[in-house]
């Protein structure tokens, strides 16, 4: 392997583990949080890429702001989708509540494929523009060091935003232990929503990043949510920087596998690394037995 091809591998590398870090950490913040297995946040994200592309950038809004207004839409949703799926019933198992995402999945998918799918693929605007920059021995697309960047600042922010704001403690009270925090004065309720606002807006982000570079289609995420959901096991699914760790390592790995023997190696490739970690290590890598406990 020269070491062009060693650059490049490592640079989609990080840029795969990047995307499935932050639809990861959509993952673990409403898990971690709330107790529910959001297996709907793939579908979310390509529902959030169909919106910005059939709904608002025929409005004539520059792209920047078609973004932004996607995901603070997608982020209302995500509101939605707690009022009237997830809140019913709230002393249902955990089971149940994994079932809810699992429909509301079915029926997002169903409403892409009913009514954007018979045009499919649609070539979907890039925010970053094309053409290439060369850094080095490596030439890598606009694209490519656009999604990076906006992976790594928006991951930034949420540690910052869940470190440092009020919000941000909260839901960290909440996470550690629901009943203690409620106690001490935290709104349980409205720290859901939040979650949930916040959570689907990093999945909305996720799509329009994926859409440039994929082509925007009704599976445009299938394969994304398998590998967040294995980023966040390996983490832990309570670890922060365990989800960010465990999707670079997915995303390097794969691609450097791809590269050596086939492209068809990476679906393999992460359903192997999903069971043998919770075959041998089902609290995660980053994460330790004390984290784990009953949400």
């Amino acid at each position: 392997m020269t070491l062009d091809i060693f650059m490049a591998a490592l640079v989609n590398g990080a840029v795969n583990g990047g995307l499935y870090a932050l639809l990861g950490i959509a993952i673990v913040l409403i898990f971690s949080t709330t107790g529910v297995a959001n297996f709907a946040q793939g579908e979310l994200a390509t529902f959030g890429a169909f919106a910005m592309f059939m709904l608002v950038l025929p409005l004539g809004l520059p792209l920047v702001t078609s973004w932004v207004s996607t995901v603070v839409l997608l982020g209302i949703l995500g509101a939605v989708v707690y009022f009237v799926i997830i809140r019913p019933r709230p002393q249902a198992t955990h089971l149940n509540l994994a079932v809810r995402t699992l429909g509301l999945s079915g029926l997002l998918h169903a409403i892409d494929v009913w009514r954007w799918g018979p045009n499919e693929p649609y070539k979907f605007p890039s925010l970053f523009g094309s053409g290439t920059i060369s850094l080095g021995p490596v030439a890598l697309s606009r694209d490519q060091l656009g999604t990076l960047a906006v992976a790594f600042c928006m991951a930034a922010l949420f540690f910052a935003f869940f470190r440092y704001t009020r919000a941000g403690l909260a839901m960290r009270a909440v996470a550690l232990n629901r009943e203690v925090a409620a106690l001490q004065g935290v709104d349980v309720q409205r720290t859901n929503v939040l979650v949930w606002v916040l959570a689907t807006m990093l999945s909305a982000t996720v799509g329009l990043l994926v859409a440039p570079i994929s082509f925007l289609d009704t599976n445009l995420m299938q394969p994304y949510l398998l590998k967040a959901f294995t980023a966040a096991i390996i983490g832990g699914m309570y670890s922060f920087p365990g989800v960010v760790a465990g999707g670079l390592i997915l995303g390097i790995a794969e691609t450097f596998a791809a590269t050596a023997t086939s492209i068809h190696v990476r679906e393999p490739l992460a359903f192997g690394v999903l069971l043998l970690v919770l075959l041998l290590r089902p609290q995660g890598l980053f994460s330790s037995s004390r984290t784990q406990r009953r949400v």
